[in-house]
């Protein structure tokens, strides 16, 4: 069986690839590895979906990314390529550059991302200042239309008000009009529709994949939701324990799931046409999946399986 990475077994162009990233927690208790040794690409105008549940080391990965780890996190090893260079690299002030310009978040909660003492056009218009050099007057101008982009309405008025002022759907609109303020090539987009109705939920995700599509973007989608990230991901990387278990095309991984994880993740979806009798497998919390997992995924001697090239665009960690 041929062992391959997600960033070499790929001929597509990447906006940005990870190769050996590995995030730990030094407390003082114990070492935390929040995010093990993952190798991940996201290709150009493409959009990348990392699934799993709570803890699993979905933000922590895009937290690595912008080099934004709150301590005692530290990234001890790996590379994060982006536009050829390694961010890992970079001196602090060039990063600086990079992060909300070129590379932009969306935070999973709007309420406590945005700051409820300035108004949604001051948060605006000092990205744009910031990275852009625009004047107050340049800045007031894009902010609004921004604002009209992301269908905020009475975007003049609304201009002025503060977080508060906003539903929990607008707020998130005004996320997102910040994140693509100076036009970001790649894009994370961590828990967007977190605490949305689905309806919001379903105009939210199609906001980010129109502004996707008009500005050629990449993006990186954190989701436990599997149905928005079936209805919106191209590739779809599972994460448990810090590690990627599986990755595949999002048609793939749906209809062809080859790690017992992923398997367990897909049965947990209620689906038309299930015997109502029959119970969902719930797994409790403080239940390492590792401890009943089949021997060829398990981990040996401490060692975890390596990710396997299986198919064309198809990896899973296991033995053989």
């Amino acid at each position: 069986m041929k062992t391959n990475t997600p960033a070499t077994a790929t001929a597509a162009p990447a906006a940005l690839s990870i190769q050996g990233l590995n995030t730990y927690f030094f407390t003082a208790k114990q070492l935390v590895k929040a995010v093990r040794d993952v190798d991940l690409i996201i290709p150009s105008g493409k959009t990348v979906a990392m699934v799993g549940e709570s803890g699993c080391g979905k933000s922590m990965t895009a937290l690595s990314i912008l080099r934004l780890v709150p301590p005692p996190g530290r990234i001890v090893s790996g590379q994060i390529n982006f536009a050829g260079e390694d961010l890992l690299q970079l001196p602090s002030t060039e990063m600086h550059r990079i992060r909300g310009n070129r590379i932009a978040m969306i935070f999973q909660d709007p309420m406590t991302a945005l700051n409820p003492v300035f108004t949604i056009g001051n948060q605006i218009g000092e990205t744009l200042r910031h990275h852009k050099g625009l004047s107050k007057a340049q800045a007031l101008e894009h902010s609004i239309e921004l604002l009209h982009q992301v269908g905020i309405p009475n975007a003049q008025q609304r201009y002025r008000d503060y977080p508060h002022q906003l539903s929990g759907g607008m707020r998130q609109r005004v996320m997102i009009a910040i994140a693509l303020s100076c036009d970001p090539s790649l894009l994370i987009a961590d828990e967007p529709t977190t605490a949305l109705d689905v309806t919001i939920q379903a105009q939210i995700m199609a906001l980010l994949n129109k502004q996707q599509q008009q500005r050629q973007m990449s993006t990186l989608l954190i989701s436990h939701d599997l149905g928005v990230v079936a209805q919106n991901a191209d590739i779809v990387a599972i994460m448990y324990d810090g590690l990627i278990v599986e990755q595949a095309e999002v048609q793939t991984i749906f209809s062809n799931p080859q790690h017992p994880y992923t398997q367990e993740l897909l049965n947990c979806i209620p689906k038309i046409g299930r015997d109502r009798h029959k119970r969902l497998e719930v797994r409790q919390q403080q239940d390492s999946f590792w401890l009943s997992c089949p021997a060829e995924f398990a981990p040996q001697e401490s060692q975890m399986a390596p990710l396997q090239h299986i198919a064309a665009n198809h990896f899973v960690r296991r033995w053989s």
